[in-house]
């Protein structure tokens, strides 16, 4: 199992600072050279770190230099740092499969869909971006479905299959990323404007497009969970 990066320790030590108020919200943050010093570290771990909190909307960059503490944290961005190192690695394991298989089925959906299946797309798109308006909801069953859509729509049996039988670990990365975005209204826009874009391109039957917005969707979600290998 892949050990836990430096940065990742970081990123947890911060967040527990700023649970605990050390860093209140609005406050500034020590610079990255103060930071590396007081965890004894080079600068890299402290950028990585930084970069973590920031894509999971716990801290901002703001002109004239420096890092700032949101005013208003989630309460379930903690979530982020509490998975179990077995569910990370299936996590990792899952995005690897996604960026071979959600890809795919995009440019073949854009090649196959029937009106019906685009239809379809465009009634769980809106349902996507409803339950986004709502703070209690994470879109998280509207967001699946999406995706199983686009699967539907390639008319290839064993790519629905293997979708289906992935569907439960699906559904554990999804509530984890998306409550990340519960009461961020600027976070839940980009996440359904990258589904907005793959369904475009598969309405125009622009299956290259379909799968480049795929790819592009799939990196975010990456960073998000600082998955990146």
């Amino acid at each position: 199992m892949k050990k836990e990066k430096v940065s990742q320790k970081i990123s947890r030590e911060l967040l527990a600072m700023i649970e605990r108020g050390e860093f209140p919200p609005g406050s500034k943050l020590p610079t990255e050279k103060e930071l590396a010093d007081l965890f004894s570290v080079s600068r890299m771990p402290i950028r990585e770190a930084l970069s973590v909190l920031r894509a999971m909307g716990l801290i901002s960059s703001q002109q004239g230099g420096g890092s700032y503490v949101e005013e208003r944290i989630p309460t379930s961005i903690s979530q982020h740092f509490h998975i179990q190192k077995a569910d990370e690695e299936s996590i990792r394991n899952l995005f690897e499969m996604r960026k071979i298989l959600e890809p795919e089925a995009a440019y073949l959906a854009a090649l196959r869909r029937t009106p019906d299946e685009l239809e379809k797309m465009k009634e769980v798109l809106k349902w996507m971006e409803e339950d986004f308006i709502l703070k209690e909801k994470t879109g998280r069953e509207a967001d699946f479905e999406f995706h199983r859509t686009i699967m539907q729509a390639t008319h290839n049996s064993v790519m629905i299959h293997m979708f289906e039988n992935l569907s439960s670990l699906y559904h554990k990365v999804l509530e984890i990323t998306l409550k990340q975005n519960v009461g961020l209204a600027r976070k839940r826009e980009i996440v359904y404007k990258e589904h907005e874009n793959i369904y475009l391109a598969i309405e125009a039957e622009e299956p290259e497009l379909a799968k480049v917005q795929s790819i592009i969707h799939l990196k975010n979600v990456e960073k998000k969970m600082d998955l990146s290998l």
